[in-house]
């Protein structure tokens, strides 16, 4: 464990972190997210600077999204470090549709009821790493017990399983809870910083991030996430929707929705021909550009597609419910994955054809 100066350290940061969480949802490197837009002229999109957002990062970087809208409606963005901000941003009537986690999509489903979040596709699967403080001896998962693990947010999705494991599979308490483990919220950036001044043991974090903390010498991968699922399959990012700006704009969320799944089956076919752009783009919204190295082996951590996973958000329930975040015994999967403007994207044009009257 570190010594009670680090410890300091880290609680001083952690606090920072969450502080600038209450601005997360403000735009940066030029984006804007205004708080009302005249409906049916204004899409307003959230994501991540994250590998595991490729489909936003390139869509909205070679225009993609803003030539399926069309020139009738604008296409506005606003970047955030984790998908509770992302929901808080939702709830305030600043976003429309959002690339994020299942953790936080069914926290916003739950919390509002299930009238204001709607799944209405995936994105990405996989590509979260365990990484390991190269200074410290962490060859293996369970040695996680006792030490400090970095997430990126209270109650994102990587917040969530890391502190189900802990006591799922480690067999002990968090330390909020008396236990002798720590989970810790403290933003992507931020991570980087304090691993690089030793104050923190592991980070339990989506791409580039962990890819980024290995190839800069600070981090070891002790695992990936996948290793913990069945099939070593689990859905990392999915859409979602506003419920009423899906239902009074159901052509323009068709639109995004064909712009998205063509990003994606171009992701598919081959991925390291975008690696580049999606590259520049992370380094306009932080300002840090990765190696082609780092971008390139982040890419082939995740997988790319446009099914939402209901096995995933099951299990995320489960543990949220263990961990004492989600109330209730069952989750309205129904409900909350509205794949109707999916399966009309993905109909072969000659049946969509013979629906038009």
């Amino acid at each position: 464990m570190a010594v009670h100066s680090r410890k300091s350290g880290i609680v001083l940061m952690a606090v920072i972190g969450l502080c600038a969480l209450m601005f997360s949802g403000c735009s940066r490197s030029g984006d804007s997210s205004p708080a009302t837009a005249p409906r049916g002229t204004v899409l307003r999109l959230g994501y991540f600077p994250n590998v595991s957002h490729a489909q936003a990062l390139l869509g909205v970087a070679r225009g993609d999204f803003a030539r399926a809208l069309g020139d009738g409606t604008e296409l506005q963005t606003s970047v955030f470090n984790a998908g509770p901000s992302v929901i808080e941003a939702l709830y305030a009537n600043r976003l429309d549709i959002a690339y994020i986690g299942p953790a936080p999509a069914i926290n916003g489903f739950i919390r509002s009821r299930g009238e204001e979040v709607r799944v209405i596709a995936g994105a990405v699967e996989n590509g979260v790493l365990i990484v390991a403080n190269k200074n410290r001896n962490i060859p293996s998962l369970e040695a996680l017990r006792g030490k400090t693990i970095a997430v990126p947010q209270i109650g994102n999705t990587q917040d969530i399983s890391a502190r189900a494991f802990v006591i799922e599979t480690l067999k002990t308490r968090l330390k909020d809870n008396g236990g002798d483990t720590q989970v810790i919220p403290i933003p992507n950036p931020d991570i980087e910083t304090l691993m690089s001044k030793d104050q923190l043991d592991a980070a339990w974090v989506p791409e580039p991030w962990g890819s980024r903390l290995v190839a800069s010498g600070l981090g070891t991968v002790v695992a990936h996430e996948r290793d913990l699922w069945p099939e070593k399959r689990f859905s990392l990012t999915c859409v979602i929707a506003r419920r009423k700006f899906l239902e009074e704009n159901p052509e323009l969320v068709r639109r995004f929705l064909e712009a998205h799944v063509a990003l994606t089956r171009d992701l598919q076919a081959d991925r390291q021909q975008y690696a580049h752009t999606i590259n520049e783009q992370l380094k306009r919204l932080t300002g840090k550009t990765l190696a082609d190295e780092v971008i390139a082996g982040a890419l082939r951590n995740v997988e790319f597609s446009v099914e939402p996973d209901v096995r995933t958000f099951d299990t995320y329930f489960s543990k949220g419910r263990l961990l004492g975040i989600f109330p209730g015994d069952t989750l309205d999967t129904g409900k909350l994955i509205d794949r109707q403007p999916l399966d009309a994207v993905l109909k072969p044009p000659t049946a969509r054809n013979q629906e038009t009257p």
